[in-house]
């Protein structure tokens, strides 16, 4: 399977209890990559600091985590197994530059090496 991915998201819904993760993450970034893999026919996956991959009806709470850099070997660990699990074989990663937001560096970290240890080819696209 082809999966369009992105990372997670610090605007979200604050409501109480859980609701899907499309729901929950309130980033027009998300909604557009989601959009772009319903429109052709691709899988969609949130990569979340603190759940690893999410698919966009996977019920979260709210949460506030950003990925630290000491947490991307087990991070990517996590990741590479819920890769393997869905049947991702190539997953196309949309993402900021790291020289534009240095936050996305451990997430970039963690997909490059799940991906690797997964045998899931990867690649990056860099938004504006």
């Amino acid at each position: 399977m082809t999966a369009f991915c992105t990372y997670c998201s610090d605007k979200k819904d604050h409501s109480e209890g859980e609701m899907s993760a499309i729901q929950r993450y309130r980033s027009p970034r998300i909604s557009s990559v989601y959009a772009a893999a319903l429109g052709l026919g691709f899988g969609f996956v949130i990569l979340s600091g603190e759940y690893g991959i999410l698919d966009p009806c996977d019920p979260i709470p709210d949460y506030a985590h950003l990925l630290l850099p000491e947490e991307v070997p087990k991070h990517s660990e996590l990741v590479a197994g819920q890769l393997t699990a869905l049947g991702v074989e190539d997953l196309v990663f949309f993402t900021k530059r790291e020289s534009a937001d240095p936050n996305v560096k451990p997430y970039c970290e963690s997909v490059s090496k799940a991906c690797k240890k997964a045998r899931v080819e990867l690649k990056f696209v860099y938004l504006p």
